[in-house]
């Protein structure tokens, strides 16, 4: 036999060899998914338990008809956006997360809004760091935090509001960011329209910040803090609006 005849039928076996190795592929990866569709539809995956975490101000009402709509479903091609949603309806709900568990179970951790502040205007209501007003059945009822004050109840939910309560959480922020602590050193933010004031815990002295460049006139009142500590009174009032000039009185 000659070499190239030889070469060619080498040749022809190795392709034969390869289109049957490739037809059981092809049927085993045809068998495998049969075998997965049957069971991702045979009632393997159905979801028979929903367990909520961190979901104590939630009406149970509430929490029944999300538990409801996801019951029955598949754990594998269930969506979550539905039920996430209907959560983050709630304004002390930050986020939802939901986590699957083989085999029936899905687990929803609620994630609250912690408050930064207590909002007087005709009720007690609390403030995250976003701004967001949190019902009052979200609330601690005896937590210490600054208190913001001067909002009119009837602007509640109003841009005007929203605006102010948002100066009020940006000021607290630069507390902290100076290692500033608003809960021991702060007692009140009063809101008088556009000029924001503060009181300060245990000496009531009022520190007058104005309406605008918060960053810089915190940063003021740090230095000033630092000599009036050395004092054994503290002013009643220390005026920070003026550009070049801290009145003291």
């Amino acid at each position: 036999m000659r070499y190239w005849e030889s070469t060619r039928m080498a040749s022809r076996e190795s392709s034969t060899r390869r289109r049957v190795s490739g037809k059981w592929l092809a049927l085993a990866a045809g068998g495998l998914a049969a075998i997965a569709a049957v069971a991702l539809w045979s009632g393997i995956f159905i979801i028979t338990d929903v367990q909520f975490f961190g979901d104590g101000t939630i009406p149970q009402d509430s929490l029944k008809r999300i538990r409801a709509g996801l019951i029955g479903g598949n754990l594998v091609t269930v969506s979550f956006s539905d039920a996430r949603e209907a959560l983050l309806a709630f304004p002390e709900v930050r986020d939802a997360v939901f986590v699957r568990h083989p085999w029936h179970a899905v687990e929803c951790r609620v994630l609250k809004r912690e408050p930064v502040a207590l909002l007087v205007a005709g009720d007690i209501l609390e403030v995250d760091g976003e701004g967001v007003i949190i019902p009052r059945r979200a609330g601690k009822g005896d937590i210490d935090l600054p208190v913001i004050t001067g909002i009119d109840p009837r602007e509640i939910g109003k841009r005007s509001a929203a605006r102010s309560i948002e100066c009020a959480v940006e000021i607290l922020g630069l507390f902290k960011k100076l290692g500033l602590s608003p809960a021991k050193q702060l007692s009140e933010i009063h809101i008088s329209g556009e000029d924001i004031d503060l009181v300060w815990m245990g000496t009531g002295t009022l520190i007058r910040l104005g309406r605008d460049q918060y960053a810089g006139r915190v940063r003021k009142l740090e230095s000033v803090l630092g000599i009036l500590n050395d004092r054994e009174r503290f002013p009643s009032v220390i005026d920070l609006r003026f550009d070049r000039q801290v009145v003291v009185r």
